[in-house]
């Protein structure tokens, strides 16, 4: 894809990191003299770690192990070093590439190239001697069903496990994250979500594809506008997290996010009141995403006029979906028994298609039955609307079953979400003597709001339910636990009760 860009799009700008500004000639030479100093080093098949935030060589290394048939390994910079190390030992890498601030995690005695956090092009560190003899970018031709990537799952029900997305995957997922946010040359798409997550990486491959510019800036919520006038931004994926906190920096009518054109967002719903406020702020769609390590990222994803706040019924509750299947992405829902469901059912998303991974990386038995017939079971629950919206219910191993009743967090969280004093909520089942399992909710209130628990209650017996209303509601000053890009750590709370 790199060599493509940098022979069609050889002058136009390509990278804007800090003052790094390289054009598509000046990068794939910058990766071609990589690619060649790495010869004889790493090999095709080789294991090649990545442990850094965004940044020019992060990307140049994504771009250099592509070229050469290595595996890429692009590791959570907020595991911890008994974690990396178990990683490190189960993918046996042969080098390890860090940035100088995640450098004490690499296991001692691996072989390792660091950089400095600072100037990008600092001539005196050892990558950048590695790359100090620009040359030709070359690559070798791989099969498209050979491994590139190992992407490492946030291990919420165990233990990590490496997600192998082939050459063809990534390709797939780049095409399609293309089609459903209509990327091209004229865009600038800002790295904001960490590259070692699919909800940016497909990025990496898509921007190149089609000739826009990468641009990398850490997000920081007071500087967000800032950066997006800076950079000329128009297009970003982002959690819901982070929206709401660098909208909390922003008015209505902003000039400063006026090259916005739309913001992915993904990972976990978004409350109305968040979406609402974001809306108004940064003056564009927000189009919901819903992407799995498994499935290459963007598996289904909202467009513009998807829904409408003023519109038909369907159209309101269309805020809430995820939208319809990608272009590359077979979709079904299933029961336990795998019988499909119909119409407006819940049951378990399955997916097939070019975006669908290979395997996990020496797990077989876990391969066979995450696929047990060449779909992969996503283990969330879903429903459809008549056009093939789809909306998340939650996790299959997250429903709640109380005295006999099938309750889906996801239906109470956007209940609770909806009162104006929310800003954070977990809903999840607990063991319960009398119920089998009983609904319980952690909240954080928005800053200055003091509703009750009895409110609160309250405001969900309207809405939804008796037995699915929580038994109580823990209130917590500080956000909940998360993993991954967005995602609350259920596992974590549910153990704070057990504990108890």
């Amino acid at each position: 894809m790199l060599y493509r860009a940098a022979e069609l799009y050889a002058g136009r700008h390509a990278v804007s990191d800090g003052p790094a500004a390289l054009t598509y000639e000046q990068l794939g030479r910058r990766v071609g003299g990589l690619v060649a100093a790495l010869r004889g080093r790493v090999s095709p098949g080789d294991r090649v770690l990545l442990l850094d935030r965004n940044s020019l060589r992060s990307l140049e290394v994504h771009y250099a192990c592509a070229a050469l048939g290595a595996i890429l390994v692009p590791l959570n910079t907020r595991l911890a070093a008994p974690e990396i190390a178990r990683i490190h030992a189960e993918t046996e890498p042969v080098l390890t590439f860090a940035g100088d601030t995640f450098s004490a995690l690499v296991p001692p005695g691996a072989a390792s190239i660091v950089w400095p956090d600072a100037d990008p092009l600092d001539a005196t560190n050892a990558y950048e001697r590695l790359v100090a003899h620009p040359a030709p970018l070359t690559a070798i031709d791989r099969p498209a069903t050979d491994i590139a990537q190992i992407f490492y799952t946030s291990g919420t029900s165990g233990v990590p496990k490496g997600v192998c997305l082939t050459h063809g995957n990534l390709v797939a997922g780049a095409y399609d994250g293309i089609v459903v946010l209509g990327l091209n040359r004229e865009d600038v798409w800002l790295h904001t979500a960490p590259m070692f997550h699919l909800v940016d990486a497909f990025a990496i491959w898509s921007m190149s594809m089609v000739g826009g510019v990468h641009a990398i800036a850490h997000f920081r919520p007071d500087t967000f506008a800032d950066t997006i006038a800076g950079l000329g931004v128009t297009k970003t994926s982002m959690p819901p997290t982070l929206i709401a906190m660098a909208t909390d920096h922003i008015a209505p009518g902003d000039p400063r996010v006026g090259s916005l054109v739309c913001v992915s967002y993904g990972g976990s719903p978004m409350t109305e009141a968040v979406h609402t406020r974001a809306t108004a702020a940064l003056g564009v769609d927000l189009l919901q995403a819903y992407g799995i390590t498994e499935g290459s990222g963007i598996v289904t994803h909202q467009l513009s006029g998807d829904y409408r706040r003023d519109g038909s019924e369907a159209e309101r509750r269309r805020l809430r979906s995820v939208g319809q299947a990608a272009p590359s992405v077979g979709l079904r829902l299933a029961n336990d028994d795998g019988a499909l469901i119909e119409g407006d059912g819940i049951g378990e998303i399955h997916i097939t298609g070019p975006h669908v991974m290979a395997g996990y990386w020496r797990q077989p038995e876990a391969t066979l039955a995450a696929m047990p017939d060449g779909w992969y079971c996503t283990g969330d629950l879903g429903q459809r609307d008549a056009d093939g919206h789809l909306f998340i219910v939650g996790r299959k191993k997250d429903m709640i079953i109380t005295g006999g009743e099938n309750v889906y967090p996801t239906e109470v969280e956007n209940v609770l979400a909806a009162h104006p004093s929310v800003a954070e909520v977990a809903v999840f089942g607990i063991p319960s003597e009398r119920w089998g399992e009983e609904v319980r909710a952690a909240i954080v209130l928005r800053t200055g709001c003091a509703a009750g628990e009895d409110e609160l209650l309250a405001f969900c017996r309207e809405r939804i339910g008796g037995y699915k209303v929580p038994k109580a509601i823990d209130f917590r000053t500080e956000s909940l636990p998360m993993t991954g890009p967005g995602k609350v750590a259920k596992n974590l709370l549910r153990a704070g009760y057990a504990a108890r």
